[in-house]
């Protein structure tokens, strides 16, 4: 035989061979796809026959677990809530094998690995079910939420689905079980004190400080408990001087116009006031809380006459009434103004606000071309700096670090800014913000028609931005470099400007 009727034997022999192998793998799948399919009809038939079990048992007996696993309500409930799989079919009339394969996979697991496994809805519902002393099992179809949140705000129900607020409540109860546990941990590892600034203490601000212990947190680690316990009485000092003379106070004619105008619609400030006659009249004096902002107000504007009272200090204080008590809140005012703030942000020639807002577009310039060729008016960054004309929209963002924020995004994800603006990381958190609000609404606002539609896209978008956890996620940038170029370049303008 020769070497090519050698080799033309040994090919066909091989292609035979991968032929047979091929029939006997393709035979064992349709034997496997056979008995699947029949394990499967038979777990159905097992399902419906236990469909009623125990259904007139006594309300003292004991659960049995397993049944209740595979009862048709958390069956429902685990198919409606389970991730998107391209496997199983979206129509709520599936067929017996999906349904099947979701019950068999379930039962195979423990409850925990249930809910790690499981879609958000599905994870809460099994929890829920478990812990029945809690009385937080909100993820039930009959949760409601409240029309006011714990602050007195009404929930934001015009710009946030109502389904999309109880989703993110229902996580972050669960967040907010975790955050006391972590804080809890934290103190309990530093012997019960506040620990120093360190890149630990950091992530954990970055994740949220528990309601109970932000009061604390804020006024120690902004150094204003320090103010207040060096300056025991002065508070009350300048109440005494401001007490029932406002015609002494230049600025108490504007404090108490701005007063019932700081949150109207929140319950904590509320002072209509309805009369037998029905008619309905506003009187701030009503109101506890609004005196408490009123006496603030004033006594600031002792403390500091050289800003006196300005638009957005009503609304800095009033955020802190919501959390601190009224000394707290003044001493905070002035630790916000005076040593977090860079200086000039509030009084008279807003300069410092001004430098803030230059470093912001600069920012926008740099990380945003697109944005900023639609708010630039076809100009160059450094053309606008130098002829001191920054963009219409400035006036909209100066406002957004003027109030720290305040009904411009909604109010948790507000008070995680407000976290991490008391706790080291101060300004550097609100060009964060900014910067976030702009990259996440890029493409809106390169497709506005003009700068109303910008306008009008900047002030509703924040509103809807209630995930607190995913909206800070910017690196930290060199802040305090691009303050000071812009700062000089302003000064060296100015001598140019008196040598001419």
């Amino acid at each position: 035989m020769s070497l090519y009727e050698m080799h033309y034997v040994l090919n066909a022999s091989e292609k035979s061979r991968v032929k047979e192998q091929q029939a006997t793998i393709q035979k064992a799948l349709q034997e496997l796809s056979i008995k699947s399919k029949l394990e499967q009809q038979h777990e159905h038939e097992k399902l419906l026959s236990r469909q009623h079990v125990r259904a007139a048992s006594t309300k003292h007996s004991t659960v049995n677990f397993d049944l209740w696993l595979h009862s048709t309500n958390y069956t429902v409930v685990t198919n409606e809530c389970r991730p998107y799989s391209p496997y199983c079919s979206g129509d709520t009339a599936s067929s017996d094998a999906v349904s099947t394969c979701t019950t068999r996979s379930n039962r195979q697991r423990t409850p925990s690995m249930v809910s790690a496994s499981s879609s958000y809805m599905s994870e809460n519902t099994a929890s829920s079910c478990y812990d029945r002393d809690d009385d937080s099992c909100y993820s039930t179809p009959a949760y409601k939420l409240s029309e006011r949140d714990i602050y007195g705000f009404k929930r934001p129900t015009q710009w946030v689905k109502a389904s999309k607020l109880i989703e993110f409540e229902q996580r972050y109860k669960l967040i907010q079980k975790k955050q006391a546990k972590s804080w809890s941990k934290l103190l309990a590892n530093n012997n019960q004190q506040w620990p120093d600034l360190c890149p630990q203490l950091s992530r954990y601000v970055r994740k949220g400080i528990p309601h109970p212990m932000r009061a604390k947190v804020w006024m120690h680690y902004s150094g204003a408990s320090k103010k207040l316990r060096e300056n025991p009485g002065r508070y009350s000092l300048f109440l005494e001087i401001v007490d029932g003379d406002d015609a002494y106070n230049e600025y108490a004619d504007a404090i108490n116009k701005d007063l019932h105008r700081t949150f109207p619609d929140n319950s904590k400030f509320a002072c209509d006031v309805q009369h037998p006659d029905g008619s309905t009249t506003v009187e701030p004096h009503s109101n506890e809380k609004i005196q408490q902002l009123r006496r603030v107000l004033l006594a600031f504007s002792v403390y500091s006459p050289n800003i006196g009272y300005c638009q957005s200090l009503n609304f800095l204080a009033g955020f802190l009434l919501l959390v601190l008590s009224e000394e707290e809140t003044f001493w905070m005012l002035v630790t916000i103004v005076h040593d977090i703030f860079p200086i000039n942000m509030f009084d008279t020639t807003m300069e410092g606000a001004n430098t803030e807002q230059t470093v912001l577009m600069m920012m926008v310039y740099e990380k945003m071309p697109g944005v900023w060729a639609k708010i630039g008016n076809k100009r160059c960054f450094w053309e606008c700096e130098q002829n001191e004309e920054l963009p219409p929209i400035t006036l909209m963002t100066s406002h957004w670090f003027l109030t720290l924020f305040i009904n411009i995004l909604p109010v948790e994800t507000v008070l995680r800014i407000w976290d991490c603006f008391f706790v080291g990381e101060g300004c550097k958190v609100l060009y964060k913000a900014a910067l976030t609000i702009l990259k996440l609404n890029e493409q809106r606002i390169r497709d506005a028609e003009d700068s109303v539609d910008t306008f009008q896209l900047l002030q509703n978008m924040p509103k809807r931005l209630i995930d607190c956890d995913q909206f800070l996620k910017l690196s930290d940038e060199d802040i305090e470099s691009k303050r000071t170029l812009f700062k000089n370049r302003k000064i060296q303008r100015k001598l140019d400007h008196s040598r001419n």
